[in-house]
């Protein structure tokens, strides 16, 4: 049985974890179907609301399982890892609404002890509770569910997908940190299989500016990307699935309520909408943090960003997005 999986990425979120395991190839799941399927026959609950809701979706840099693992560098040891990358998803299942915002992992934050640090060190700290924390300090959202993947989660997810089709910005090259190869991609539209889906979500230091902004554009793309290729899956499927997901990755819905979700949204694929953007990513050098790089913290624009979320509105309107251009 291959390894379970976890998010969000894309990475991920209540709907999009539910419906991106569903194009599974039917040989490599008839095993796991049969026990996974009878826990969830056996629960029952109420149906779920179809009141709007927030989930944070957290890539954490664990090199557990990696060929990093074991090389002393960061994300080297339990409780060592930071969250790589972090998205609020905006879901709306009365509207069959999905917005994906990033949280750029740069943004100035303040740990316990009352230092200047990115916001991406509130996981190393308080774990996925404390990220929440913080970033519900930061955007003012309080996310109703979360979810949390590692890299080796997220190769297997996409593997488990038979891929995922993407554009590609820039022509680039990486190792890929969990089998060890160097994997190269051109620019264009073409179908990438879980390493190479790995390799362009952590490419950064290939753009020429913003860089982080930029890699967060291919980390929405690919959740998007895989939620669309599922939405025409039949959604008596979600249960199974539900269920193999829920038991596989570190989340706080249960299987009944994340297959129920994942059903309305089958159910209205046609009309799925979708919104993606960033919160405020510009930065600088702070004096005051040993010269470290943050972005600035800018509350009232991430009302805003919210605020238009929710509304149905493009949130690329309150922050621009970067333009991507090769280092």
């Amino acid at each position: 049985m291959k390894r379970k999986i976890a998010v969000a990425l894309i990475a991920c979120l209540a709907l999009c974890v539910a419906a991106l395991a569903l194009g599974c190839a039917q040989e490599q799941k008839s095993s796991v179907v049969t026990d996974v399927q009878a826990a969830g026959d056996a629960a029952s609950s109420a149906s779920v609301s179809t009141d709007p809701f927030w989930v944070l979706v957290v890539g954490n840099d664990t090199r557990k399982g990696t060929v990093e693992w074991g090389m002393g560098g960061h994300g080297d040891g339990e409780g060592n890892a930071r969250s790589d990358t972090m998205m609020l998803v905006y879901v709306n299942p009365a509207t069959y609404q999905i917005g994906i915002v990033t949280v750029p992992r740069d943004t100035a934050s303040t740990n316990s002890a009352g230092q200047t640090v990115k916001i991406n060190d509130a996981y190393q700290q308080g774990g996925i509770e404390g990220c929440q924390q913080a970033v519900t300090a930061l955007t003012g959202v309080t996310p109703k569910y979360y979810f949390d993947m590692t890299f080796v989660q997220f190769e297997d997810f996409v593997n488990n997908m038979d891929g995922v089709s993407a554009n590609v910005p820039i022509a680039m090259s990486l190792v890929d940190i969990v089998g060890g190869e160097t994997i190269s991609l051109d620019k264009g539209d073409q179908p990438l299989n879980g390493a190479q889906a790995l390799v362009l979500a952590r490419v950064r230091k290939q753009y020429k500016n913003d860089q982080d902004a930029c890699r967060q554009i291919q980390d929405r793309q690919i959740v998007q990307s895989l939620l669309a290729k599922v939405s025409q899956q039949p959604s008596d499927m979600a249960s199974t699935y539900a269920n193999i997901l829920t038991a596989g990755s570190n989340t706080n819905i249960s299987a009944d309520e994340l297959r129920q979700y994942a059903e309305i949204f089958m159910q209205h694929a046609d009309a799925i909408t979708f919104q993606s953007g960033t919160g405020p990513y510009d930065g600088a050098q702070d004096a005051s943090a040993d010269g470290l790089w943050l972005a600035t913290r800018d509350e009232d624009t991430w009302k805003q960003v919210v605020s238009t979320v929710e509304a149905g509105g493009d949130p690329t309107t309150v922050v621009a997005l970067p333009k991507i251009v090769a280092n």
